[in-house]
């Protein structure tokens, strides 16, 4: 049974002119006539919100050879030159993925940059507590400082945590193997080429905001500035970071949802595991140039130095990245 017979079916089972269910959908009754004579074939949002009307599954629309729309919905197959299972991706389980990630994504960018500015009151506390102490003791401010930081961390740890839990049950689209049912494709790639127009402009200004972050710290050194003016400018250069920062998990995720339907870039178990390795010497480095940014800033106050340290510390991240992906190939 092909589309064009279950729209007049599911019609005439409903009650339902022509008139009706063209007012239900926003369309003409037209429309619905050359439909259900096979002249033209509904757009995907028309499909989903008729499959909505109908209480049927896209699934049941979309495929001739689902003859009942009471039946339950083929999810996988038995591939029986393997003996192995691929799981089906319907329109609606796509959709669902689309909209959920899409959903979670502030919630992601808000984490990362809590990870990010988390010193912001610590660095600011001190500055004010070196500059009028009788009001302010070093001991209240480094206490004050911590405080924050650590609950901006643990805030920023229960954030991904639940993006994590709300997404769990799609990880097998970035790992496993699966198949997308019919529209799905075309679906995707029409979304991505019009988020492709839009990341851009977010990537160039990601990279703007990091290239100009130590502007205001070697400026206000420059100048001679008062020590509290320079900690204001690290504080800002921090914050310019973590909306950079922000910004490049944003386009990154929403990059990765039609990356992950269509089955892009999908890496192999030795690349998984180059990734995690990666992943755990980023850390360590990062860790590493913020504890001596500090050193320099609080301990030795040489903001002029410590301004300069996060643009050549990534200039070096990525010399060692490279090294560390020739060390991995070599390997494998």
């Amino acid at each position: 049974m092909i589309l064009a017979d279950k729209i007049i079916n599911e019609r005439k089972k409903n009650g339902w002119s022509q008139e009706e269910l063209a007012e239900m959908l926003s369309v003409s009754r037209q429309s619905v006539s050359k439909w259900e004579s096979a002249q033209a074939v509904p757009d995907l949002n028309r499909i989903i919100k008729m499959a909505e009307i109908f209480s049927v599954s896209t699934d049941y629309l979309l495929k001739d050879e689902i003859e009942s729309s009471s039946g339950e919905e083929n999810t996988e197959r038995n591939d029986s030159e393997n003996n192995t299972v691929t799981r089906k991706v319907s329109l609606e389980e796509a959709t669902r993925y689309i909209n959920i990630v899409k959903k979670n994504t502030p919630s992601a960018v808000i984490a990362t940059m809590l990870f990010t500015v988390c010193p912001v009151a610590l660095i600011e506390l001190a500055g004010l507590s070196d500059a009028f102490e009788e009001l302010l003791p070093v001991n209240i401010a480094a206490l004050a400082g911590l405080i924050v930081l650590f609950l901006c961390v643990a805030a920023g740890v229960v954030i991904w945590l639940g993006v994590e839990a709300k997404e769990k049950e799609f990880n097998f689209l970035k790992y496993d193997d699966f198949e997308t049912l019919y529209g799905i494709d075309g679906m995707v790639k029409e979304r991505k080429k019009e988020f492709e127009g839009k990341r851009l402009p977010l990537v160039i200004l990601a990279i703007s905001l990091f290239i100009l972050s130590p502007v205001g710290i070697l400026t206000s050194a420059l100048l001679e500035a008062d020590a509290l003016i320079i900690i204001s400018m690290v504080n800002l250069l921090l914050i310019m970071v973590a909306a950079g920062v922000g910004i490049f998990i944003y386009t990154s995720r929403i990059s990765g949802i039609y990356e992950n339907l269509l089955k892009e870039g999908r890496i192999s178990p030795a690349q998984k595991k180059a990734a995690r390795i990666k992943s755990k010497i980023s850390g360590a480095y990062w860790c590493i140039v913020a504890a001596v940014f500090l050193v320099f800033g609080l301990g030795y106050g040489k903001w002029e130095v410590a301004g300069i340290l996060f643009p050549v510390a990534g200039v070096l991240y990525a010399a060692a990245i490279g090294i560390v992906k020739i060390f991995l190939s070599n390997d494998d």
